[in-house]
């Protein structure tokens, strides 16, 4: 063992930079999240990103408790007319300071969920296009439907929404092609306002501004950081969300080569209770 001596100034210092060290450490893992408002614009992107059959209030709430910050927001789900929870359904995040986990109130299952879960795990038959088709040609004009059009295969964001194409102005795009679970969908929520706004540029500058030490937080959303990097550095898109279109456009946009399978989430009749327009056939 071999023993050095230093000047006790040294010693000083040395000792103030361990502390500084050693509270550096102690409060980056007890207190990732000091910025209360990123820590709100990180749960409402996340959520987002991972419930793509949710839209989301844009001005969350956040609050400093005692034991660490707490985020509520509002969740709508997309094309819940008859659902069992229409509406509005308040979501909470909350970070414990002491234990360093997030936790993230659970949202009910949406039809349009259910239809998502699909992507990947359909072959797209015939049979099931035909379906569909013959579906949306019988609702009429005035139906108002929320449909999922899954693509031919993974493709950029310029090859699907080109200028002139008719597969333009889809309110989500999904980044990701699960089979059996939810896909990725794109951090821009704009209704119908998305005209010469970048899908896939809102999801890859959210992901650009992830961090190693928000993984834990982003677990509580069940995403991954190395996997919404993938789909960050591929930008590719997988299936296009409608919401509320007439049947006859989705009817168009299912025969367009480059989609493979329409599936038909939920369906707003309002004709049905308009007494001077029949449902009448898109087809005459």
């Amino acid at each position: 063992m071999i023993n050095v001596k230093l000047p006790c100034r040294a010693v000083a210092e040395v000792a103030a930079i361990l502390v500084l060290l050693l509270a550096g450490c102690t409060s980056s893992k007890a207190n990732p999240h000091e910025d209360e408002r990123a820590f709100a614009e990180l749960a409402l992107s996340a959520l987002s990103v991972a419930r793509p059959d949710y839209s989301f209030g844009p001005a969350p709430t956040s609050d400093k408790t005692a034991d660490g910050l707490s985020v509520t927001l509002a969740a709508y789900p997309i094309g819940a007319f008859t659902a069992e929870f229409p509406g509005k359904v308040p979501v909470t995040v909350t970070f414990d300071r002491d234990s360093g986990v997030t936790r993230v109130s659970p949202l009910p299952e949406t039809r349009l969920g259910k239809v998502l879960e699909l992507l990947g795990a359909s072959k797209g038959s015939v049979e099931g296009m035909s379906n569909s088709r013959k579906l949306l040609s019988n609702m009429g004009r005035s139906v108002e439907v929320v449909a999922v059009a899954e693509l031919t295969e993974p493709m950029t964001e310029a090859a699907v929404l080109g200028e002139d194409s008719v597969l333009s102005q889809p309110q989500r795009v999904l980044l990701s092609s699960e089979g059996g679970q939810l896909p990725l969908g794109n951090s821009l929520y704009c209704a119908q306002k998305c005209e010469g706004q970048s899908y896939e540029a809102a999801f890859q500058e959210w992901v650009a501004t992830l961090r190693p030490q928000d993984r834990s937080t982003l677990k509580a959303f069940g995403l991954d950081l190395e996997l919404l990097r993938a789909a960050s550095r591929q930008g590719k898109i997988h299936g296009l969300i409608y919401e509320n279109y007439d049947a006859r456009t989705l009817l168009e946009i299912s025969k367009n080569p480059k989609v493979k399978a329409m599936y038909v989430a939920d369906v707003n009749l309002k004709c049905a209770s308009d007494a001077t327009a029949l449902c009448q056939s898109t087809e005459d």
